[in-house]
């Protein structure tokens, strides 16, 4: 793997041609036996971490990584939605171990993808952890919205949910039909920094996001951090995958939402 920088405006991009070898790397999720299962842990790299005997939780190397240190973490022994898992509150401190684990890195991307439009090869609940050795092009840009004040201490919203230390809601400005935030109340700039309470509670909304997202089909969920930014404000961008980039946003990179969040508030606050 190496990186190369667009001749245009400089951004990094990953060559990572040894991916191409995973199961499902073009199309549909594959039936083959599942590596993720219990019992099939010999088809994966050896664990780093794991919650549970037998396990609840494990996290080892990603077999086809993007970048060195990449990780996946296996959320539940079984085949089900995010919202079933009934231990999802270990899930998320994994997260957060797998995320101080690789503090030495420039940024650590963590994220979900479920269902096989949103990118996922393999069919089993999981989520991914990147380390990277430069700061992601979109974290940059969203570092510059926190000049002079925190526009996300009292968030432009409809709110769907709270909890006492967070917000969950359709943002005013989103760029995806359903798109929702999970915001923390209180100000910190990164999912480390939450204490038992708010992890706790992440935990309970994330599975209601899921509950509420799944209906729609395949979606994605990213963990915004801004680590030694202490004016920043972190949050979990949830975004449904009901359409493709067409050639408008991929050409301007501006989107088109179709879904007025005012409206998608209520329909996800109803499931």
């Amino acid at each position: 793997m190496v990186f190369r920088k667009h001749p245009l405006s400089g951004e990094l991009i990953v060559f990572a041609p040894e991916r191409a070898a995973r199961r499902s790397a073009f199309g549909e999720q594959s039936a083959e036996r599942c590596p993720f299962c219990p019992g099939h842990e010999s088809d994966t790299p050896p664990d780093v971490a794991r919650i549970g005997e037998p396990w609840r939780v494990r996290a080892f190397p990603n077999k086809y990584p993007p970048v060195t240190g990449a990780e996946v973490i296996v959320e539940s022994p079984r085949h089900e939605a995010f919202h079933d898992v009934g231990h999802a509150e270990e899930v998320v401190r994994m997260y957060v171990e797998r995320y101080r684990a690789h503090a030495d890195a420039a940024y650590v991307a963590l994220f979900k993808n479920e269902g096989a439009r949103a990118g996922a090869s393999i069919d089993h609940v999981h989520s991914q952890v990147i380390p990277l050795p430069f700061v992601p092009p979109r974290v940059e840009r969203e570092l510059r919205g926190f000049a002079g004040r925190c526009p996300l201490c009292e968030p432009e919203g409809h709110v769907i949910r709270e909890t006492e230390t967070l917000r969950w809601l359709a943002p005013v400005g989103s760029s995806f039909a359903w798109q929702q935030w999970i915001v923390p109340k209180r100000h910190v700039s990164e999912l480390s920094r939450l204490d038992a309470e708010e992890l706790r509670e992440l935990a309970s909304l994330l599975r209601e996001a899921s509950r509420a997202t799944h209906p729609l089909g395949a979606y994605n969920w990213m963990f915004l951090n801004f680590p030694g930014h202490a004016e920043a404000h972190c949050y979990v961008d949830v975004v449904p995958r009901l359409a493709a980039l067409a050639g408008f946003e991929l050409g301007t990179g501006t989107f088109v939402e179709i879904i007025d969040p005012a409206a998608a508030a209520r329909r996800l606050r109803e499931t």
